[in-house]
């Protein structure tokens, strides 16, 4: 597939502000790695754009003149942030470039990346209703152990995800669909799953420490 004349636009599904998301960095390692095989790219933060209409006239925009959407989120509650379900919403009314495709990269905070299949299958039926092509998406557990810095700067932990993510613009710049071993890769664990409990259990109690509620960790209000 010749790479020239393509566009790429990243909708960043996280409601953090630039520079600080998981879902940014993810998506950002995406965008430089297909702009070095000449495609265009534009990032659009979701939640940013839809505070006023020209923000919500740039995304629509943005959609219509792209030939693949790269849709970047944390998983909430197993399912999108309400934002970015309100963009689908807006994408599904509008008419969108003939052979546009969707790739998703969805994080979630749980250990297993097994968390995020709902919010997957919810991201293909959209790609149907809107009239975008699925060409599938990678899901992430452990979301919580990365930051937003760029993915290169994070360390080994990060090995797997830049290998799965290559090979998903690998596949996605020649036209075809998000590759089973790219999948696999992206699922693997970070770090043993006990380590990572141990270490967001410690975070929950240091927060919790520090807006002096630590001792209501164990309260149950709502038990009968």
């Amino acid at each position: 597939m010749n790479s020239e004349g393509n566009r790429v636009l990243l909708l960043v599904g996280s409601p953090k502000a630039p520079g600080k998301s998981v879902s940014e960095a993810l998506g950002s390692y995406v965008i430089e790695k297909m702009e070095a095989r000449g495609w265009s790219s534009e990032s659009i933060f979701i939640r940013a754009s839809l505070q006023s209409d020209e923000g919500r006239a740039a995304l629509l925009e943005g959609v219509k003149a792209s030939d693949l959407i790269i849709l970047s989120f944390p998983l909430y509650v197993d399912s999108l942030p309400a934002p970015v379900i309100r963009a689908m919403e807006l994408i599904s009314a509008l008419c969108c470039k003939k052979n546009a495709r969707l790739a998703v990269i969805a994080n979630s905070g749980f250990p297993e990346a097994q968390h995020n299949k709902v919010a997957m299958s919810i991201c293909q039926r959209f790609a149907h209703a809107s009239g975008l092509e699925w060409v599938g998406g990678l899901a992430l557990g452990m979301g919580g152990a990365l930051s937003g810095q760029r993915l290169e700067e994070q360390g080994g932990m990060v090995g797997k995800i830049i290998k799965a993510l290559d090979l998903a613009v690998d596949a996605l710049v020649n036209g075809e669909s998000v590759p089973d071993e790219a999948i696999r890769l992206m699922a693997k664990p970070l770090i043993p799953g006990w380590m990572y409990t141990t270490i967001g259990n410690f975070g929950w109690r240091r927060e919790a420490k520090r807006h002096g509620v630590r001792k209501k960790l164990g309260d149950r209000p709502y038990q009968r």
